[in-house]
């Protein structure tokens, strides 16, 4: 027996040739879809910025994929009070006037002609009512830019302003662009995080009533399919946060996914691109049922692997394809691979029942000297499944971090929940101190351990292409590790170190807290990405701007930090004698 709800899940991704669900107006015409939706979370304050009494145009952009068709349809539901779980009858025509609501909604303008796309400009900014337009970013500052016309360099500006600025659940007056004949809002939607939303989508799609049509199936018992699935219901919290961790990582270091490549990234792991007719027709030769199960397995799907092999169909999907390049499943440990090969397994990690006989399985050939791929195997169903044993919190996050090769993302996402940097006083000092060592090292090259004195950072002339050692430096200017502090920033949702009460902030991404938590342990191979480099120079000439009155000009003493054979850096002050000449007052 043939379940749809299987044909839906593998029409939401382009492994296989059908990916008729794959857009949102597709969606919004399918009955599973009101299962699986998770509502935006700026829907209904979009809702109150055309129904308020004053008129605006506001336009939903970002990236395709990002979700701007699902939220227009979903203010379209609301203004027409369509029930959200309810599927629209018919799809989304190109303009929706809603006359009881003095609204009118174009579905999306990046497919209008450019003639098209100035006269509904000019319709929304000089009728009555408010307008939702959608539009791909491109197509749209077109559009804007010529309509403006002569106040071009204004609305420019504002318009490139209001798209970069940081977007939770409201917009705020900097996304509100003056200058046209109605107020303009600008609501950007890759500015919204969809990492939590994407997240979610597993724990929808898991949960969906279309399962219960297996019931009825002659070889329910037996379908890797529905094994697959039972599995993930028996740890689904689990599996929610392991992958919200996983894309967490992906958006920090630049490999943003959109919520439609996330939904086509679960799908695809959910069935590993397998029909109902394909595997019914699977268990017609022995053991070929235990075959069908290791290649389907979810913590391998979703790294675009069956049973530890690349399955290169798969990295037609971006997220796939961006996840094979990291090597998930690499060893992390001596004590944790002593563990993985044993009967009991990883001593933090509690797999779900439904997954026993296959890791036992797994162990077995994971023996064998030529079994790296089934230990890679091992290692990715503890990190996706592994639900950690009560006392042994330490060990899990230990091989966590060092399964997803970041110190930051689960402290990142637990800040993010709690707003706040859930930290001791004496913790907080801990990575104020270790932030700035590190910014030492980048700032004159030498390790805070070979300091003679700490507690210092130094500025100093030194070259900016590093090709040449400076064992001495001049410095330009030396601040106190008590001048600076870490702080949460709940609108970015990041850490950020801070210079003398918000005088200047460097902001704490995930890789640029991770390179200083590896430098801190001592990895030699860490290296900086060029942009983040760019932010510690922007720092370092801030520091040196903000504090200029400080420095007289007639200042008559020069320090010098000196590292001599033995690596230590000592540090020399000298005074400016005009009788005397040069004199060293400090050494």
């Amino acid at each position: 027996m043939s379940n749809s709800y299987i044909s839906y899940l593998n029409s939401l991704h382009n492994v296989s040739a059908n990916g008729s669900n794959a857009l949102a107006e597709s969606q919004a015409l399918s009955d599973f879809f009101s299962e699986v939706y998770e509502p935006f979370p700026i829907v209904q304050h979009v809702v109150e910025l055309l129904t308020e009494s004053k008129s605006r145009v506001v336009i939903l952009t970002g990236h395709a994929g990002d979700g701007k068709s699902t939220v227009a349809i979903d203010v379209l539901k609301q203004l027409r009070g369509i029930p959200q779980d309810q599927k629209l009858s018919e799809p989304l025509k190109e303009r929706e006037e809603i006359v009881q609501a003095h609204v009118n909604i174009v579905k999306d303008m990046s497919e209008l002609s450019k003639e098209q796309r100035k006269q509904w400009l000019t319709e929304a900014f000089n009728e009555l009512g408010s307008w939702l337009i959608v539009s791909n970013t491109g197509p749209l500052l077109d559009s804007l830019f010529d309509y403006a016309g002569n106040n071009n360099l204004n609305i420019e500006s504002s318009v490139l302003d209001a798209l970069n600025r940081p977007l939770e659940i409201m917009t705020t007056s900097a996304h509100q662009i003056i200058g046209f004949d109605k107020e303009l809002v600008i609501i950007n939607l890759t500015r919204l995080d969809n990492v939590h939303l994407g997240a979610k989508l597993v724990t929808k799609l898991v949960q969906h009533s279309g399962w219960t049509s297996c019931l009825l199936c002659d070889v329910n018992a037996s379908c890797p399919i529905k094994k697959n699935r039972d599995v993930l219901f028996e740890s689904l919290a689990t599996v929610e946060e392991r992958i919200r961790w996983i894309y967490a990582r992906l958006t920090a270091y630049e490999h943003r996914l959109t919520l439609r490549q996330i939904l086509a990234h679960i799908a695809f792991s959910l069935t590993g691109g397998e029909s109902c007719e394909g595997v019914t027709a699977a268990f017609s030769s022995e053991g070929a049922e235990w075959e069908a199960l290791q290649g389907i397995i979810f913590s391998e799907t979703f790294f675009g692997l069956r049973a530890g092999r690349r399955f290169f169909d798969a990295e037609s999907l971006h997220a796939i394809s961006i996840l094979q390049k990291e090597k998930y499943g690499s060893p992390v440990g001596v004590d944790f691979d002593s563990q993985l090969l044993t009967q009991d397994g990883m001593d933090w990690s509690i797999l779900p029942n439904g997954l026993f006989d296959i890791k036992n399985k797994w162990s077995e050939r994971a023996k064998d000297a030529k079994g790296a791929r089934w230990r890679f195997a091992l290692r990715r169903m503890n990190y996706i499944f592994g639900e950690i044993n009560s006392g042994l919190e330490k060990k899990s996050e230990l091989y966590i971090d060092s399964f997803l090769n970041s110190y930051g993302v689960r402290l990142f996402d637990q800040w993010k929940d709690l707003k706040q940097l859930d930290l001791k006083k004496s913790d907080r000092k801990k990575l104020n101190d270790l932030c700035l060592n590190v910014l030492l090292e980048l700032f004159t090259g030498f390790n805070a351990y070979q300091y003679s004195s700490t507690g210092g950072l130094y500025l100093t002339l030194r070259r900016k292409d590093q090709n040449v050692v400076q064992p001495t430096q001049l410095v330009v200017e030396k601040f106190s590790f008590r001048e600076f502090d870490i702080k949460y920033n709940s609108v970015i949702c990041l850490p950020e170190l801070v210079f003398r009460h918000n005088t200047v902030v460097l902001p704490l991404s995930l890789p640029l807290f991770d390179y200083i938590q590896a430098r801190n342990r001592g990895e030699l191979g860490s290296s900086l990405s060029p942009i983040y480099q760019s932010q510690i120079d922007w720092f370092q000439s801030e520091l040196l701007r903000v504090t200029e009155n400080e420095r007289e000009e007639d200042d008559d003493e020069i320090t010098v930090i000196k590292a001599g054979i033995n690596g230590d850096v000592s540090i020399h002050h000298f005074l400016l004698d005009s009788e005397q000449g040069v004199l060293e007052i400090e050494s």
